[in-house]
């Protein structure tokens, strides 16, 4: 599950590198809404959502991004955000317009479930799957807690600290996910620090889904319009394996 934000570096480009990491064999994506003070993001996202406001990019543009993909494919999409762009852009504006364009689930970096209660159901009612995550810090008793407010998947925080890293220990991640799994039958996506095919592969060895960012905007960053779309899919097919088929999707 390939992250990137959304208008970096531009709204068009955006679209390209989505459209190439589906293309390269992507079972899913994740889409982050441009914000000033992305806390939970290292140097290269931090840098992206500058991009990407530079460019114009706000929630509204990242709802038109979508609606694009979802015209040309049936990829599932998450929002990766933080709370206060959903603010000022309105909450419930903001979940019938992300159901509108076809996304499938969200997920609010800086919004704990503790923090509101009501924010899970209210996703799950207008048919978003609210995500949760769990990191290394979360105690045995709150992921009880907040995995049963979960839908969709849960995102398992490979490691503490910000995007960008690398993966975890894996004796301790295997530890950590078989404990998840005792309070959800949910698929687990891991993320932070997946940068590699070797990566890949040992988050599928213990959990359903691997998830890369940082890698991936890294490598887009610099690379013409013309060519993101085929960069994107060639990076996303040799994260996967050169096993996965290469699909083609409508211009």
């Amino acid at each position: 599950m390939p992250y990137l934000t959304a208008s970096d570096p531009s709204p068009e480009a955006s679209l390209e590198a989505a459209l190439g990491a589906v293309e390269g064999g992507a079972a899913a994506l994740e889409v982050g809404i441009p914000f000033s003070d992305p806390v939970a993001d290292g140097p290269v996202i931090q840098l992206a959502h500058q991009r990407a406001l530079a460019a114009g990019g706000s929630v509204s543009c990242s709802l038109d991004l979508v609606a694009d993909l979802r015209r040309r494919s049936a990829i599932p999409v998450v929002l990766f955000t933080y709370f206060n762009p959903l603010i000022a852009f309105g909450t419930d504006r903001f979940v019938k317009d992300a159901r509108t364009a076809g996304a499938q689930g969200v997920l609010v970096l800086d919004l704990p479930p503790e923090e509101e209660p009501d924010w899970c159901g209210f996703l799950a009612s207008h048919g978003l799957d609210p995500i949760v995550l769990c990191s290394p810090n979360t105690s045995e008793s709150r992921a009880a807690r907040i995995l049963a407010l979960g839908r969709g998947f849960v995102y398992v925080v490979s490691r503490t600290g910000v995007t960008g890293g690398r993966v975890g220990v894996a004796q301790e991640l295997t530890e950590r996910i078989q404990t998840i799994r005792r309070f959800t039958d949910l698929p687990l996506a891991v993320g932070f620090g997946i940068r590699e095919h070797k990566d890949v592969e040992a988050v599928w060895g213990m959990a359903e889904c691997a998830v890369t960012g940082s890698a991936f905007v890294d490598h887009l960053k610099s690379v013409a319009l013309g060519n993101v779309r085929a960069e994107a899919r060639a990076f996303v097919n040799n994260l996967t394996g050169s096993n996965t088929p290469i699909q083609e999707i409508a211009p």
